[in-house]
Parts: C-alpha cells; sequence; structure tokens
C-alpha cells in the first residue's frame, strides 16, 4: 500500500490545524466584542467593561482599551478609565478620538497637572512610535535592507566608475533608511514593554520624600492622576508628575500602564 497519499494529508492536516486554530480565536474575539459593544449601546456599561477587560487579557486591542476606558467613565470609574486611555494611547498615540476623551476626563480628576513646557518635538516623535506602527516601522526596515543589498550587488555589475558610484551611493542610502526603520521598530517595541507609566486607582494617597512610610509627604494624588514611573523597589515606586515633581509613591495604590 502506497502510504505517500496519506502522509501527505497527515502533513497538510498538520499545517492547517494552527490556522483553523488562529481562524475561530480571531473569530471568538471578535463575538467577545460585538457582545461588549451591545452591552454598551443598551446601556449595561458595567457588563461592557467587564466584556472589554476579559478580552484584552487574550489580546491587545486598541478598541477594546478604548471602549472599556468609555465605560468606566460612564461608571465614575476615574482611575480605571485613565488606565484603558494609556494604554489604548501605547496602541494608537495621538488618537483624535482618544485625545478628546482623554481631555474629558482630566477635567473630572481632581489633580490639575499642568505639563512643563516644550517645543512640542517630543510629542511629535511619541506619535511615530506604538504598537500600531511597529509593523510599518519592520517592513520599512525590511524593503529597505533588501534593497540595499539588491544595489550593492548590482554596484558590481557596473563597469563604469560613474555608474559603480551612484548605485553604491543609493545602495548607502537604503542601508542607512534601513537602519532608522529598525531603530523605529525597536523603540515602539520597548514603548509597549513594561510600564512607563503609572495610574492612581485609590480615592486619595500620599505622595512621600522616601519609600517608606515614615517618608514626609509631599503632597497627594487623587484618583485617575497618571505619573511616569521612575523607580520600582519593594512595596514602593518613585514617580514624575508631568509638572516635574518627583516623589514616592505605595504600589498598592497604582496600577501600571
Amino acid at each position: 500500500m502506497d502510504m505517500k497519499p496519506l502522509l501527505l494529508v497527515a502533513t497538510w492536516l498538520l499545517l492547517a490545524l494552527p490556522c483553523i486554530a488562529s481562524g475561530d480565536a480571531e473569530m471568538g474575539w471578535t463575538q467577545a466584542f460585538e457582545r461588549a459593544n451591545a452591552a454598551y449601546e443598551t446601556g449595561q456599561h458595567q457588563e461592557a467593561l467587564d466584556g472589554y477587560e476579559a478580552l484584552l487579557e487574550e489580546v491587545s486591542h486598541f478598541s477594546s482599551e478604548y471602549n472599556a476606558g468609555n465605560a468606566a467613565y460612564k461608571l465614575g470609574q476615574l482611575g480605571v478609565a485613565r488606565l484603558h486611555y494609556e494604554r489604548a494611547n501605547l496602541l494608537d498615540p495621538g488618537h483624535p478620538g482618544l485625545e478628546a476623551n482623554m481631555a474629558l476626563l482630566e477635567s473630572k480628576i481632581v489633580d490639575r497637572i499642568a505639563d512643563v513646557p516644550t517645543l512640542g518635538l517630543k510629542d511629535w516623535l511619541r506619535s511615530w512610535l506604538g504598537a500600531e506602527q511597529l509593523r510599518g516601522w519592520l517592513l520599512w526596515g525590511l524593503i529597505c535592507w533588501c534593497l540595499a543589498w539588491v544595489l550593492w550587488m548590482a554596484r558590481w555589475r557596473k563597469t563604469r566608475p560613474a555608474s559603480r558610484s551612484t548605485v553604491g551611493f543609493l545602495g548607502g542610502g537604503s542601508m542607512a533608511l534601513a537602519f532608522i526603520g529598525l531603530a523605529g521598530a525597536y523603540a515602539s517595541h520597548q514603548r509597549i514593554q513594561a510600564p512607563q507609566r503609572v495610574v492612581v486607582m485609590v480615592d486619595r494617597t500620599d505622595v512621600r520624600s522616601t519609600p517608606s512610610a515614615s517618608g514626609t509627604v509631599l503632597f497627594q494624588l487623587h484618583e485617575g492622576a497618571a505619573a511616569c514611573l521612575l523607580h520600582d523597589t519593594e512595596g514602593w515606586q518613585e514617580i514624575e508628575l508631568d509638572n516635574g515633581n518627583v516623589g514616592w509613591i505605595s504600589r498598592d495604590a497604582v496600577e501600571g500602564v
């Protein structure tokens, strides 16, 4: 009996199963997202929030983070809303709807933390980095890398010095663009790794001068306030506000973005 057809069928099934499983998982996520959306549209905001958060435990998804923030805002859970908005901002920096909702949320938060004035260059650069941009940076880097090698190989086929110089220059430029793409991909990847910002999740908490309950109270923060994470020690985190103020806060009072 010829076993070759059976082996071919078995091989095809082994290769197809992961694709089928992936498709089923994607369909399940889509259905869960639609159910959460339906709950939100009918005013069942807690059910919608639970649905979005359950989905986000399995997959990183901008629309789910964004909608979860909206649902939490409707429920008056300012800390939860800020947390989801901040996470959505990591996935798609500069989204116009997100910026508008963030401004509305900040108007409800007790703390008024003014940003240190800048020329705006830092914010512009940050808008080019994030999970949504990661694939684009990688694709750009790969295309430029392949183009550089094609040009360098073509250079050796040229006999005229002027042509060799021109093709070599183009190859070098493509290689430089490839490194820029890889640098952008690396920066985007780093931005979505360990939390760089934290959100206050309790009604009110003290920010102290040292990582200890006996440290001097410098100021207080309220639910929904966000800060940059500087250092993390046992039970305490050093934070920096957008206005430049620095202090230590209890880890139990905040959650990392």
